[in-house]
């Protein structure tokens, strides 16, 4: 039988037909993936240009409309901030020549919180022009809703938009954070979902299995001299493998210098308390007792802190008082040396103060002091390894167990010395604070710690902040090891080089020897704003770190 071999003209023609079929389907589908690429793109542009556009609004520096500051006054629909409305021009590629216009708006509407019910107490958030509203309003309305929209046209000339939503409360930026995305005036936190960061800075505390909390690194804010820092909390619910989800407390502390006035109407502190498993914040209730006004040219919050700060035996009896200097109600001085301190008395007699104030649906409320409990030093890497951040966090444990049950503190986790060549290196450090709670709630703790409950772990409010920044730096040796300590300043970036803001714990190694570096600040809050002791009381309770052992070697 005669047999033929290669293909014939037909079945060339067939493969070849195929071939120009599937050829015409890839360039097909690569013209839909350029396509999507590019439509995906020109929305992540009008995203970002409509936080900016947000992020633009939140950074009012007054409240009232003033001649050349941006004013929370001056907000309103399509008009506020430094970014105009209209059409925004961008390079979104590297072709300068070549821009897509967007269309940038925002419409603005003032809220009210008023009684709808008839009962005395404010119910329900109302827009402006509302008719429930009442006839007379607030000067300042107490909240504004955003909603921030960014039109554009895609390459087939079909208009498409995004749009965020948003709120803003009349409280400076630089003088502290505003609540965005929340429903104020109901008794929910705000839910957000969790980003980890990649730093060594700012790492999460397992509680159990399922809970982490996260103290992020203060931001600092120095106002004539006076210092203010914000401390955001973040406590993490893991809900799936992929996610993680995470309620933000947010909290101020700010130093202050007043000036005593007569007795008054004042708060006493907002308090958390244990309700149906976890621990909420309470407002304080009205008192009458001693109060105070604030210096001028100060942090906004100020007034508040002078007019409320203030004890009685009253207060003291009932646990809502703010802090307590040797069991009783703490006083008043004005600290003119180092050691020298006069008592503020009469009125208009001066002294300072430090405040901590919490948010609690979306308002600052003046909390009680802090109770400092432990400083402890690092080397600024050594938290790279997981075991030193799992050895940190059962030291925690340890901490909190001891004082809720008033026994001696654990020893800080060893490991922590360091062998130096000469150099410059950073130090970081870490204090634990906790706020103070009702002797009732300190019992039931103390039960499920007998009990052995883990959960007494998950429900504790504590706080676990980098204080590097903040506190006071020593050497034992400064021959051989120094400390480069700059005195405090504004930070407002966290998060870019934390450490480079400005010199604090970094350690200068001279010559060989060794030294022992501490860190030190003052108890309660006045240590997280730098200040110096506040009262007699607080010279003698200054609260000083375990120490790291540095070995400067060849």
């Amino acid at each position: 039988m005669k047999t033929h071999s290669g293909f014939s003209l037909l079945e060339v023609l067939i493969a070849t037909a195929i071939m120009l079929f599937g050829v015409a389907g890839y360039v097909q589908l690569q013209s839909h993936y350029i396509k999507l690429d590019h439509t995906l793109n020109l929305r992540q542009q009008a995203l970002t240009l409509a936080n900016k556009k947000l992020h633009d609004l939140r950074r009012f520096s007054v409240l009232h409309a003033s001649a050349g500051q941006t004013s929370y006054q001056d907000i309103h629909t399509d008009t506020g901030g430094v970014i105009t409305a209209g059409t925004i021009d961008l390079n979104l590629w590297q072709s300068q020549a070549q821009t897509i216009p967007f269309e940038l708006h925002w419409q603005v509407k003032n809220m009210y919180f008023v009684d709808t019910d008839n009962d005395a107490l404010p119910d329900t958030w109302l827009p402006e022009g509302d008719g429930n509203l009442p006839q007379t309003l607030p000067v300042i309305a107490p909240k504004k809703s955003l909603r921030i929209s960014v039109a554009w046209q895609d390459q087939f000339g079909d208009t498409l938009s995004v749009a965020i939503t948003s709120q803003i409360t009349p409280i400076p930026f630089a003088r502290s954070q505003h609540v965005v995305n929340t429903n104020m005036g109901i008794e929910r936190r705000l839910q957000v979902f969790y980003e980890p960061t990649n730093n060594n800075i700012d790492f999460l505390h397992r509680l159990t299995p399922d809970l982490a909390v996260q103290s992020t690194t203060p931001t600092i804010d120095v106002i004539n001299s006076k210092v203010a820092i914000d401390i955001e909390q973040n406590r993490v619910e893991l809900l799936s493998p992929e996610y993680e989800k995470t309620q933000i407390e947010s909290q101020l502390v700010v130093g202050c210098e007043c000036r005593l006035s007569r007795s008054g109407l004042g708060k006493t502190p907002a308090m958390p308390v244990l309700q149906r498993g976890r621990f909420v914040t309470q407002q304080g209730s009205d008192a009458i007792k001693g109060k105070g006004v604030a210096q001028p040219a100060q942090h906004a919050r100020c007034e508040q802190c002078c007019n409320d700060h203030h004890d009685t035996s009253e207060t003291v009896s009932t646990e809502n008082y703010y802090r307590l200097e040797s069991g009783r109600a703490h006083e008043h001085y004005n600290r003119i040396s180092p050691n020298t301190f006069i008592k503020a008395i009469n009125e208009g007699d001066e002294y300072q103060e430090v405040c901590r104030f919490k948010q609690v649906d979306g308002f600052y409320h003046v909390a009680a002091d802090l109770a400092s409990l432990s400083i402890t030093e690092f080397d600024v890497r050594h938290f790279e390894l997981l075991s030193n951040r799992d050895a940190y966090t059962d030291y925690i444990k340890q901490l909190l167990a001891a004082h809720i049950q008033n026994r001696a503190l654990p020893a800080p986790p060893s490991g922590r010395g360091i062998h130096l060549p000469v150099g410059q290196f950073q130090l970081m450090a870490y204090s634990v604070y906790m706020e103070r709670l009702y002797s009732n709630d300190i019992a039931y703790l103390n039960t499920l710690i007998e009990d052995r409950d883990d959960d007494w772990f998950s429900l504790i409010p504590f706080y676990d902040v980098n204080v590097t920044l903040l506190a006071n730096w020593h050497s034992s040796d400064t021959q051989s090891v120094n400390i480069l300590q700059q005195a405090i300043q504004t930070v407002e970036n966290v998060g870019q080089d934390y450490y480079a803001s400005y010199q604090r714990g970094l350690i200068e190694t001279l010559t060989l020897g060794r030294s022992s570096v501490n860190a030190q600040m003052n108890g309660s809050n006045s240590g997280l704003v730098g200040h110096a002791p506040l009262t007699p009381f607080e010279v003698n309770n200054v609260l000083e770190g375990s120490g790291i052992e540095v070995v400067v070697q060849p």
